[in-house]
């Protein structure tokens, strides 16, 4: 795949990922007291001014600025895209899933809240045109009868039926969401079996392979910690996948650990520079932790367009997740060291 348009493409993600949120930018965001204060310095001195522009600072509340900087990443993937070889390479085809499961979680996430609706479904026209369904139609759904409507053509539809409930506040988010992603990591790893050979294959796999263990050993501590789960029940939930920790030695974990032990392990585990459970915060920042700092290492030192594109947008994603976690805290009154805290960068 190493065209001269994928290599353009390579490089005009690391020129985006040079206008990313410094360190200055963060702590700016942390001294806001307020959702529009939060609004107007991104509109007005950070890259997502493009992603605010036309909406009033004081008008936003936290839903929909959130989803705002949600749909952002849309539109770096629509412009880096434009670069791509052609517009059908199969690879490329796994940006626009992401950006499917993303709009299906935003639309049941906005069953609870009409205002967020108007946002929902406004993709760039580039990403548009290639989904497997009808993005705009979600703006009009209210419930999951409507919303299997939609996805009635696609796979979608048959993973997200199980989860159907007529009152929101019995709605599995966490189990839904590990349906849609375990199916994009299924279908992204058949995509890369097929498309790629040699190194390139080989690399490409392990960023994805690394995600899916990460998402394994994140779904492992929280059974722990917070649902008593077995080791059999643990075993039914996680990805069958043995990237940095041996399938022996995972089980080990899963079947002699408590949570607090399960951490410990994996601070002495292949993952150990990146780990440290003296410190832990909780297991989502030290995955993402992991995964960001993998990537931003891909980005800065690869040569190949589309492990650039795949590190951008991993990064652009955990960007995205810091500015919600101030937003978050600010709302709620969190304190701004302790913000701080869960901040990747």
């Amino acid at each position: 795949m190493g065209t001269a348009s994928n290599a353009a493409m390579a490089t005009k993600a690391k020129a985006m990922f040079g206008k990313r949120l410094t360190a200055s930018d963060y702590q700016q965001l942390l001294q806001k007291k307020s959702i529009p204060e939060i609004a107007s310095y991104l509109k007005n001195e950070t890259l997502f001014r493009e992603a605010l522009e036309g909406y009033s600072e004081t008008g936003l509340h936290r839903g929909q600025l959130e989803m705002l900087i949600r749909r952002d990443l849309g539109t770096r993937l629509s412009r880096l895209l434009r670069y791509a070889s052609t517009s059908g390479d199969k690879f490329y085809r796994y940006g626009i899933m992401m950006s499917e499961v993303e709009q299906i979680m935003a639309c049941i996430r906005a069953f609870n809240d009409e205002d967020n609706y108007k946002m929902i479904g406004e993709l760039p026209l580039y990403i548009e045109k290639s989904t497997s369904f009808d993005i705009r139609a979600l703006a009009q759904v209210r419930d999951f009868s409507a919303l299997l409507e939609v996805l009635a053509k696609t796979p979608y539809a048959d993973l997200i039926r199980p989860f159907s409930v007529t009152n929101m506040e019995d709605f599995d988010y966490t189990a839904c969401e590990s349906v849609l992603r375990k199916y994009f990591y299924d279908q992204v790893m058949k995509i890369v079996d097929q498309e790629f050979s040699g190194k390139g294959k080989k690399e490409i796999r392990e960023i994805f392979l690394t995600q899916i263990e990460l998402d394994n050993i994140t779904r492992i501590y929280r059974s722990k910690r917070y649902f008593n789960a077995t080791p059999a029940q643990i075993k039914k939930v996680i990805n069958p996948v043995y990237l940095r920790i041996p399938k022996r030695e995972l089980e080990d974990m899963i079947d002699h650990c408590n949570a607090e032990e399960f951490m410990e392990r994996l601070a002495r585990s292949a993952y150990h520079n990146y780990l440290d459970s003296s410190n832990f915060a909780y297991i989502e920042y030290h995955a993402q932790s992991i995964n960001y700092n993998l990537n931003k290492r891909h980005m800065m030192f690869s040569t190949n367009p589309d492990i650039v594109l795949i590190a951008y947008l991993v990064l652009s994603e955990t960007e995205i997740q810091n500015v919600v976690d101030i937003i978050e805290g600010v709302r709620y009154g969190i304190p701004a060291d302790k913000i701080n805290r869960l901040l990747i960068y």
